[in-house]
C-alpha cells in the first residue's frame, strides 16, 4: 500500500461539519486514521469494524457504528463481502489522488460502482499558458486576473454562507440518540431513509420548546408500545414525530396488556397465566384467612 512520503491533504470543512453538527469529533477521528491509511493510488482503505476497534482501542460494536454513520452521511463507501468477516475495501469520498495514473484527481466514492471501477471529480485545469494551433505560445487567461476571480467567489460563498440559517445542534444529537435507541431495542441499525431525517429536522425547527430529554423519554415510549398497530411501524422516526402527542403519558399498551401492583407491564396474558395468577390469589387468601382464624 503506496502511502507516499507520509504527507496527508485534508479537506478544512470537515471541522465545519463538527461545528454544525453533521458529524461528531469521534467519527471525524476515525476519518482522519482511515485517510491516512488509504492507498494514495486509490484513496482505498481495507479494514473492517474489528481491524478498525483493534488499531483505534474501540469496541467492535462502537467500530461498526462509526463506520455505518460514516457511511450514511456520505464521508465513506464500503464494500463488504457478504458472508465474510474479512477485511473489505473502503473508499473515501473526495480523497485527493496524490500517486499514480491519477495523481491530483479526487475520488467521487458515492459514483464508484465496485473498487476497481473508480469515479472521479473533473480534473481542474492547472495550466495558464497553451500552444495553439499555430504553435504559438498563448495565455488562456491572465493568471492574476483568474486567481482575484477565485477569490471573489471565495469571498461570496463565505459571506453565503455567514448568513445561511444555522442548522439545529440538536439534530444531530437526537438522531444519533434515536439511532442508538433502537438498536439497543431490536438489535440491529434502523433502515432510516431520508424521509425520517427530514421529519426531524422539520420538528426541530417547529417545535423549538421541547427538550432533548422529553424526545428521548416519548420515543422510548413509543418503543415500549405493544399496541399492534404502532408496533406495525417499526420505530419509524417520522411516524413517531407525528403522534409525538400521543406518547406523552407512556407506551399505549395493547388490550391484553395487564396492570401488576402499582405499576404497568407491556407483558401479554395468556388464558394459562390468567388462571396460574388466579390459582395463587386464592391461595394467599385461603392462607391469610386460615391466619386470622389461628
Amino acid at each position: 500500500m503506496t502511502k507516499g512520503t507520509g504527507f496527508l491533504q485534508l479537506r478544512r470543512g470537515l471541522w465545519a461539519h463538527v461545528r454544525d453538527g453533521r458529524t461528531c469529533l469521534t467519527d471525524a477521528a476515525v476519518l482522519l486514521y482511515i485517510c491516512c491509511e488509504a492507498d494514495t493510488r486509490t484513496g482505498i482503505w481495507k479494514g473492517a469494524p474489528k481491524a478498525l476497534a483493534g488499531e483505534l482501542s474501540l469496541s467492535e460494536s462502537t467500530a461498526r457504528a462509526v463506520l455505518e454513520r460514516l457511511e450514511d452521511r456520505g464521508y465513506i463507501r464500503r464494500f463488504p463481502v457478504p458472508g465474510s468477516h474479512h477485511c473489505y475495501p473502503i473508499l473515501v469520498h473526495k480523497f485527493l489522488i496524490t500517486q499514480g495514473a491519477h495523481a491530483g484527481e479526487q475520488v467521487n466514492a458515492l459514483d464508484s460502482s465496485t473498487p476497481n471501477d473508480l469515479r472521479y471529480f473533473p480534473r481542474e485545469l492547472n495550466v495558464e499558458e497553451v500552444v495553439g494551433d499555430d504553435g504559438e505560445l498563448s495565455v488562456k487567461q491572465d493568471a492574476p486576473q483568474r486567481r482575484m476571480e477565485n477569490k471573489e467567489k471565495k469571498t461570496e460563498k463565505y459571506h453565503a454562507a455567514e448568513t445561511a440559517p444555522r442548522a439545529d445542534p440538536r439534530f444531530r444529537l437526537m438522531h444519533d440518540s434515536f439511532y442508538e435507541a433502537y438498536r439497543a431495542k431490536h438489535g440491529q441499525p434502523p433502515a432510516w431513509s431520508g424521509k425520517d431525517r427530514k421529519a426531524l429536522k422539520g420538528f426541530l425547527k417547529d417545535q423549538p420548546h421541547v427538550t432533548s430529554d422529553e424526545l428521548r423519554r416519548r420515543y422510548g415510549h413509543f418503543l415500549d408500545s405493544t399496541d399492534h398497530y404502532f408496533r406495525q411501524q417499526g420505530g419509524s422516526l417520522a411516524f413517531f414525530l407525528s403522534n409525538f402527542d400521543k406518547f406523552l403519558s407512556g407506551p399505549i399498551l395493547s388490550k391484553g396488556a395487564m396492570e401488576v401492583g402499582n405499576g404497568q407491564t407491556n407483558k401479554f396474558e395468556s388464558f394459562s397465566e390468567r388462571r396460574r395468577r388466579e390459582n395463587a390469589e386464592a391461595f394467599r387468601e385461603v392462607h391469610a384467612d386460615i391466619d386470622e382464624l389461628a
